[in-house]
């Protein structure tokens, strides 16, 4: 797979040798953009002397302030971790995932692959923003990997993917349209009293569902229009009311 079309997002990271370790697995298996959000790490000749060889990937690296703007054109993101949610599906593991992200890189899309800080891991809001959750199976005796060591198990997987990837299949939708349609569909919703207080539980499992399903753009579009339909609907009945 071109290694433009896979992102490292490091989320907070707070330790600069960390950062340069991370990019130094990249570098060993192929991959270039680094992305960091809001790091904490400040210390670049740490981070350099960590990052063998790897300085062109930290110094190109982009720093943004939020995973929102790190995951802006994707076509979909994985967040490696260990944290649980009911409506957010199965965990995988970095092959799985790794070989899914071969299918939709050869396909065009942009893939992030986000790794929480140091000492917490991401958030439970910063999982919601991801399609599918990773984690990498470790003994119960340890269970918590360092966090370069997490992402060279990850960039490992995803250079044996690349191997197979799939050109012919369309180009899925991108980050943004995703989240602007599951917003047009939350008004469609609560126009017809379908969220009520079961809402949170009820949006999370449609994005769960339809992130799984991939959405080309036209997808998108023919989910949208069916939106706009039902918001009709409501406006109709509460004017009949």
């Amino acid at each position: 797979m071109e290694s433009t079309r896979v992102r490292i997002v490091l989320v907070r990271p707070e330790e600069a040798g960390n950062v340069g370790a991370a990019a130094r697995v990249m570098k060993n298996f192929g991959l270039a953009h680094l992305v960091l959000v809001d790091p904490r790490a400040v210390r670049p000749a740490e981070a350099l002397k960590w990052g063998r060889k790897a300085g062109d990937i930290l110094e190109g690296a982009d720093v943004v302030p939020d995973l929102t703007a790190a995951l802006a054109g994707c076509a979909t993101a994985w967040a490696v971790t260990r944290r649980g949610g009911r409506d957010r599906g199965r965990f995988h593991t970095p092959r799985e995932a790794a070989a899914e992200t071969g299918t939709l890189a050869g396909r065009g899309g942009a893939v992030a692959w986000v790794f929480g800080p140091e000492a917490r891991g991401l958030a439970s809001e910063e999982v919601e923003l991801c399609a599918g959750r990773v984690t990498i199976t470790t003994s119960p005796r340890q269970p918590s990997l360092n966090l370069a060591q997490a992402v060279a198990v990850c960039c490992y997987e995803l250079s044996l993917a690349g191997r197979s990837e799939d050109r012919a299949l369309p180009a899925p939708a991108s980050f943004e349209d995703r989240e602007s349609m599951y917003a047009h569909w939350a008004r469609a919703l609560a126009s017809i009293d379908f969220l009520r207080a079961a809402g949170p539980t009820r949006l999370r499992m449609l994005r769960a569902l339809v992130e799984r399903a991939r959405p080309t753009p036209p997808e998108v579009r023919f989910l949208r229009g069916i939106a706009r339909r039902v918001l009709r609907a409501g406006k109709l009945a509460r004017g009949r009311s």
